[in-house]
């Protein structure tokens, strides 16, 4: 595996990891260098216009005196953006909503989801009371088809996640993305999904070989 696919297959992990939403315990994590440092560390694969958005991401973080207070304003822009809002949340994180206009939840993507992890003999951990194309789940499958197809030299699940990057997960992150565009007193999820759209755009563009 190369340190590329090493430093991509990272942060799919932290990804999956924010878009389940906050925690004290991952905000604890998060204001330390060493999670700040993995976030920069991506500047070396993507596009140049990531740039800009890392360093503000990193500055976002930095600005909050506490964790406390990081961990409060982002719980409460996840449960607006996402979970629950007056008049509608701005942006669903299931693919299955984003088929067409007013698509509801458990539609066609929910379904192939669920093929594709019972193909592959994987289940949702039984915590997890979500339906399987949340984007938290899709990012945790993706994951598991590189860093097996990667590990493994295997280029059958290589080129399997290269495809779900591109085809699958991408079209639907940039609606997405379109519908936070206009999201003014929280950046911090609209500038995590526009560098999630590069790191999947740069995941499709990569090689087959391990």
């Amino acid at each position: 595996m190369t340190p590329e696919q090493s430093i991509l297959l990272d942060v799919l992990k932290i990804m999956g990891q924010i878009f389940w939403g906050p925690s004290p315990e991952a905000c604890t994590e998060m204001v330390r260098e060493p999670y700040l440092n993995r976030l920069q560390s991506l500047k070396s694969i993507l596009p140049g216009r990531s740039f800009d958005f890392l360093d503000q991401i990193v500055s976002t973080i930095k600005s909050f005196p506490d964790v406390d207070s990081l961990y409060q304003h982002l719980e409460e822009c996840y449960v607006r953006l996402f979970i629950s809002a007056k008049g509608g949340i701005v942006a669903p994180l299931y693919e299955s909503c984003y088929e067409f206009e007013g698509a509801p939840l458990m539609g066609r993507p929910a379904t192939e989801m669920k093929e594709r992890f019972e193909a592959k003999a994987l289940s949702v951990a039984d915590n997890i009371q979500e339906p399987p194309d949340h984007i938290s789940i899709e990012l945790e499958y993706l994951y598991f088809l590189l860093d097996k197809g990667w590990g493994d030299q295997d280029g059958a699940l290589v080129t399997e996640g290269l495809a779900f990057a591109a085809e699958t997960m991408l079209p639907w992150v940039s609606e997405l993305s379109k519908k936070l565009a206009s999201e003014g007193d929280c950046r911090y999820y609209p500038i995590m999904v526009s560098i999630l759209e590069d790191i999947l755009r740069t995941i499709g563009e990569s090689e087959t070989s391990g």
